[in-house]
C-alpha cells in the first residue's frame, strides 16, 4: 500500500501538467466553422456549437461578435428550445429556424445586468442562429425567409 501511495505522490507533478494541457487544448480549440445564407443574399460566417458543452457555453463571456458573424446551434429535431442570456456580455438577435425557414426572431435580446435574472427565450426550432443585435433588421432578415447552412456533417 505504501508503494502505491509513493507512486501516486511521485506521479502528481507529471499528472497535473498533462491534465492542465488537456483542459486548455480542449477549451481553446476552435469550434467548427461554417456558413449560413439567409434569403439567398445574406451570408453569415458562423461557429457551430454542436455538442451539449459547446451549446451550454454558447457566446457566454464574449465581449464582441463581428458584424456578419454568428453562432449556429444545430439540433437533431424541431422541438421547443430554450435559450437564456446567462453569462452574456453583448446583446443579440436570435433567429429560430425550422425546416430551412425562419420561424421567429427575438431582436435585441439584452445581456442581464448584475442584479437581473437573465432573459429566457423559447421557440420550436431545429436550428438557432445568434447574430449581433440589430443585424437582422439592418440586413432585412425576416420571418419566413429561407436559410441554407453549410458545415461539415450538415445536410441542410
Amino acid at each position: 500500500m505504501k508503494a502505491v501511495q509513493n507512486l501516486f505522490i511521485q506521479g502528481l507533478p507529471f499528472f497535473f501538467p498533462v491534465l492542465l494541457y488537456l483542459l486548455l487544448v480542449s477549451d481553446a480549440s476552435a469550434l467548427q466553422g461554417g456558413g449560413v445564407v439567409v434569403d439567398g443574399r445574406v451570408t453569415i460566417t458562423v461557429e457551430v456549437a454542436r455538442t451539449a458543452q459547446e451549446q451550454a457555453r454558447g457566446l457566454g463571456g464574449r465581449s464582441s461578435l463581428p458584424k456578419g458573424g454568428g453562432m449556429l446551434f444545430p439540433f437533431d429535431a424541431a422541438e421547443r428550445r430554450i435559450f437564456w442570456m446567462k453569462g452574456m456580455l453583448i446583446p443579440l438577435d436570435i433567429l429560430w429556424i425550422r425546416e430551412g425557414k425562419i420561424m421567429a426572431i427575438d431582436a435585441n435580446v439584452a445581456p442581464p445586468r448584475s442584479h437581473e435574472t437573465p432573459a429566457i427565450v423559447s421557440h420550436v426550432a431545429d436550428l438557432v442562429l445568434e447574430v449581433p443585435a440589430g443585424f437582422a433588421l439592418e440586413m432585412g432578415i425576416s420571418v419566413g425567409q429561407t436559410v441554407r447552412v453549410r458545415y461539415e456533417g450538415s445536410s441542410r
